[in-house]
């Protein structure tokens, strides 16, 4: 074990943790985009940088080793100056339509923005636009726009989902993510994109401009079309079942759904469902 020092307060993390993690042992919270546990590490959304004592710039916290009497401060001036001309960069180009996103209320970008943006951009010239993208009935890629780059969406692809759907192409601020030669996206566990998408990038098609985050209640249930009884939080608006989304368990189904259990919530609201016993009377069912 090794002993790090994270804002005062001393952990100790395994031989070849990352100072992410010893944060996250030590309770102190790191703004970050790219970053995610189950996923490999990217490094590249920079918004996890914070002051190593005898580097001489700030390191990301994602992807910087732990070693023996290491000294981290993540709220120290350097830091949060660090954190901030990142959040200045990530919003150069992103659109200002939050009131119509899908992603607001739950929105990562939304809230690091708050406390770590400004209220003015000095940036004057032309946002990039991303033209929108088909990519099948169930995950919407409209508003590419949003995309901060994070490549969680790519990731998952490869490690979990293992099919490489998505990719990245063009450099620099033309870069964009984009399917496989136009084709959709097919993968049966597509879905958790859009759940670890940090902004509105990536949404649900199905559930598209039906309700506001903070309009729907929520309950816990479990799978109803695999043995594996993977969790779940279904969500509802005025009695109607509205969105499906997992509920992490280490030991079932981790922080992951298939789309069976994600969509299939749809055949609920369908006009064409029994909900009372008919019976055939003369060559027509009544109820």
């Amino acid at each position: 074990m090794i002993e790090v020092e994270i804002d005062g307060k001393k952990v100790e993390v395994l031989e070849g943790s990352m100072v992410m993690h010893a944060a996250d042992k030590a309770g102190t919270y790191i703004p970050h985009f790219c970053y995610h546990k189950k996923l490999s590490i990217a490094a590249n959304c920079r918004m996890c940088l914070v002051d190593v004592e005898k580097m001489p710039k700030p390191m990301p916290a994602c992807a910087t080793p732990v070693s023996q009497g290491m000294i981290v401060r993540t709220k120290s001036d350097k830091a949060i100056k660090a954190q901030k001309v990142v959040m200045e960069f990530l919003l150069i180009n992103h659109p200002l339509d939050c009131p119509i996103c899908d992603q607001g209320g739950e929105c990562l970008l939304q809230d690091l923005s708050v406390g770590y943006g400004t209220s003015t951009s000095r940036f004057q010239e032309e946002k990039r636009v991303v033209s929108r993208k088909d990519a099948g009935p169930l995950v919407g890629m409209e508003e590419m726009t949003r995309c901060i780059h994070c490549t969680r969406c790519i990731r998952f692809g490869q490690e979990v989902a293992g099919v490489m759907e998505l990719g990245m192409v063009n450099r620099g601020e033309h870069s964009e993510i984009t399917t496989v030669a136009g084709d959709t996206i097919d993968s049966e566990l597509s879905g958790n994109m859009i759940d670890i998408c940090p902004v509105g990038a990536l949404t649900s098609k199905p559930f598209r401009y039906s309700a506001r985050t903070w309009e729907l209640s929520r309950r816990k249930s479990v799978s109803p079309h695999d043995s594996t009884g993977a969790n779940l939080v279904i969500q509802v608006k005025n009695n109607k079942v509205m969105r499906v989304v997992p509920l992490e368990n280490e030991d079932v189904n981790e922080c992951w759904i298939a789309d069976r259990d994600r969509f299939s919530y749809e055949a609920l609201n369908c006009d064409e469902r029994l909900t009372s016993p008919m019976l055939k009377q003369g060559g027509e069912w009544k109820v």
